[in-house]
């Protein structure tokens, strides 16, 4: 194959090659036109492009959607009288609801373990008749566990009109296991001192282990970890505070108590709680007929403001709260305490 022009044969180890030269001159064939004497004309610039619109935010992804199509357990209720559809500064005709849920893998010992959830009690500088009643349904009802996730007073800044009706209150909580806490955002974080020495443990961006059963009943121990993530303030939680939490254990409970939601999403994968307590939302504090939410506080779908449920694994529980913010009216939402009865799923 005879070389072309531009090229130079050399030899190779793998035989002769023609190899490019890019400075090598080229003879120009005899029908070439003649170089311009004129310099190139220079392209006309570009226009500038025009400014990008705005793009529309997105909603944020239902967390439920990507197992919608798995068969899920249900929360099994149990009857209790429903409370008034308008109540005003004061819970009076509260709700005690009671769920059974039913627990992948959960321990023998743990099975019918009974946990009381309160949120948002939103305490002012009155005592009124409606805490008297929780007191004695929890000294009633004899609970495991009993879980606060957080928003004990209402005024943000100034906590010393409401500070007794607050140690007034802890003082009548019981559980056989203990009563544990966080924060929220009302409390701000001069309210964690003030619960020091109370019924309440505070857990507000920390975590504790309890362990049940033994040799005693026959079953093996089992392990119930708390875990409270941090609540005063969304960005409280960072990915320090997850990365902290050592991986879940066979045979152990983890519960985890938020104040928001929807810190279920920043969570969820690498805690892999089998409970999320969670409240702030107020079940919407003013909803349509039937409890559909106006106004959400979170970001969180509407139909996830309130009540239990099944997502990837875990039980969201989003508790209506017992007390009132700002407008101090509740409407189609009334104030509620949750009762939750642990069983093995089959």
């Amino acid at each position: 194959m005879p070389p072309r022009r531009g090229t130079r044969l050399i030899d190779s180890p793998r035989g002769d090659c023609f190899v490019t030269l890019l400075n090598e001159p080229v003879a120009r064939p005899s029908h070439a036109p003649e170089p311009m004497s004129h310099p190139a004309r220079m392209p006309a610039p570009l226009p500038a492009p025009a400014p990008l619109r705005p793009t529309r935010t997105l909603p944020r992804k239902d967390p439920t959607i990507p197992t919608a199509w798995a068969v899920h357990p249900c929360a099994e209720y149990a009857k209790s009288r429903p409370g008034p559809w308008f109540q005003f500064r004061v819970p009076y005709g509260f709700e005690w609801n009671c769920a059974t849920l039913p627990v992948p893998n959960l321990p023998r010992a743990l099975e019918g373990l009974r946990i009381v959830h309160v949120s948002d009690l939103h305490l002012r500088r009155f005592w009124k008749e409606p805490y008297d009643r929780l007191i004695a349904l929890i000294d009633r009802r004899k609970p495991d566990l009993l879980l606060c996730t957080g928003d004990f007073i209402e005024e943000k800044h100034d906590y010393r009109p409401a500070l007794p009706m607050v140690l007034r209150l802890v003082k009548g909580f019981q559980a056989r296991l203990g009563c544990f806490g966080i924060l929220g955002n009302h409390d701000r974080y001069w309210m964690g001192p003030k619960l020091r020495g109370t019924n309440v443990t505070l857990l507000d961006g920390a975590r504790t282990e309890i362990v049940v059963g033994g040799a005693g009943n026959g079953n093996a121990s089992a392990t119930i970890e708390l875990v409270g993530l941090p609540g005063v303030d969304r960005d409280d939680l960072t990915e320090e505070f997850v990365s902290s939490i050592p991986r879940r254990r066979d045979g152990t409970l983890r519960v985890v108590m938020s104040h928001f939601p929807d810190h279920l999403r920043r969570t969820q994968y690498q805690l892999q709680p089998d409970l999320f307590l969670a409240g702030h939302t107020h079940g919407g504090q003013v909803c349509l007929p039937g409890g559909w939410p106006l106004i959400r506080h979170d970001t969180m779908p509407r139909r996830l403001c309130s009540g239990i449920h099944w997502v990837d694994r875990t039980w969201l529980v989003v508790n209506r709260g017992f007390g009132f913010t700002n407008v101090p009216v509740r409407l189609f939402c009334p104030a509620e305490v949750l009762e939750l009865k642990l069983t093995r799923m089959g």
